[in-house]
């Protein structure tokens, strides 16, 4: 059977992931994605350069599939946040991703954070001119409304030992509705003109 290159940097992709989401950059061990892959490491360097440019092609990646699947509406915002919710509860690795990219990069900038802060401003940019336009509480900064309605979502899935502790069993599918159910009505009476409240 021939080589097909595409289906070894798919299987290096989703081993990276894996390995990444599980142990971080720091922890991450090229041996082991190449085993997982099934791939030997001289094709991991060569399709996606060294550890950290791999951790970075997948984080690109994974919030490039984000930003495709949940798209912030001024009109629609708390059904933002439950679409948001949906996409992290069939995606949990990506606020893995998320979460060691803070302790690799606490200090110093991301990989792409140009390009990355552009994409948060024009999420605080349309919740402006839904402000100006009356359709979302003006007393509120909108770049504090995007960390306040992504945090709604992202710290549920973020430190699943406080949801254990305050919610028994987070992982209950009752539960899980539950607390969506919450988010997206806490999103609704965030941004809730003052005289529909």
């Amino acid at each position: 059977m021939p080589y097909d290159a595409e289906a070894t940097r798919a299987r290096i992709f989703e081993a990276a992931t894996r390995e990444f989401a599980e142990h971080g950059v720091a922890g991450a061990r090229v041996d082991r994605i190449a085993a997982r892959a099934q791939a030997n490491k001289a094709s991991i360097y060569a399709y996606f350069g060294d550890k950290e440019q791999l951790f970075g092609a997948i984080l690109e990646r994974k919030l490039g599939e984000l930003a495709d699947a949940v798209a912030l509406d001024p009109a629609r915002v708390p059904d933002y946040v439950g679409e948001l919710f949906d996409f992290h509860l069939a995606h949990p690795e990506v606020i893995r991703l998320l979460a060691h990219e803070t302790l690799r990069y606490a200090e110093e900038p991301v990989p792409r954070e140009d390009e990355r802060a552009s994409h948060y401003r024009a999420k605080a940019d349309a919740l402006a001119g839904a402000q100006a336009a009356g359709q979302v509480d003006a007393d509120l900064d909108p770049r504090h409304l995007v960390i306040i309605l992504t945090g709604l979502v992202g710290w549920y899935f973020s430190t699943p030992q406080v949801a254990r502790m305050l919610l028994a069993d987070p992982a209950d599918p009752a539960g899980i509705a539950a607390y969506r159910a919450s988010a997206v009505e806490a999103a609704r009476r965030i941004i809730a003109p003052a005289t529909r409240r």
